[in-house]
């Protein structure tokens, strides 16, 4: 693509831009800058016009930085929101095979279920098969018991002492 030169007069002053830009842009990118400069000199008469054209860049790159800043917020919101987002697809293929895997548990597990009963049946006009046994439960522990009335020998002594101190003294 070739430079365009375009002339404009920004308040007075000409000056010759060269872009890639259409010239429509350029132009308009001119007129905004003229307003800019016309609108802080209307606020105040005693500003020149190069101070106005300071004040109106200094503008300009303040609003280019925040939006910068701006834009690299975004993208580093994007680039998390994209991170979330891969791992939330590789959760959800990671669940569709355990379904598939469940399925394919269930699918053998059925089938081995109408085998056995295709075996009962089949045996049910011969003899009666007897009936499984069914696992057994772990033996119940029962509470050890003891006698709280009596005190053991060995530790007589320290129960002694501590009930006496618990008891009324008769100094009678």
């Amino acid at each position: 693509m070739s430079k365009n030169r375009i002339k404009l007069n920004i308040c007075g002053s000409e000056c010759v831009i060269s872009s890639d830009d259409s010239e429509s842009y350029v132009r308009s990118i001119g007129d905004e800058v003229e307003q800019a400069i016309e609108e802080i000199i209307s606020k105040n008469e005693r500003v020149s016009i190069t101070m106005a054209a300071m004040i109106t860049a200094l503008r300009y790159c303040d609003e280019a930085h925040k939006a910068s800043g701006g834009a690299d917020n975004l993208r580093s919101q994007i680039k998390d929101y994209l991170e979330d987002s891969s791992h939330a697809r590789t959760e959800a293929e990671e669940a569709k095979r355990e379904i598939e895997r469940l399925k394919r548990e269930i699918q053998t597990l059925r089938s081995r279920l109408e085998e056995n009963d295709g075996e009962e049946t089949a045996g049910a006009s011969e003899e009666p098969r007897p009936a499984r046994p069914l696992p057994s439960a772990p033996p119940v522990q029962r509470p050890v018991t003891g006698s709280y009335s009596r005190v053991q020998p060995d530790r007589a002594a320290e129960q002694e002492g501590f009930m006496s101190f618990f008891e009324k003294k008769n100094d009678d």
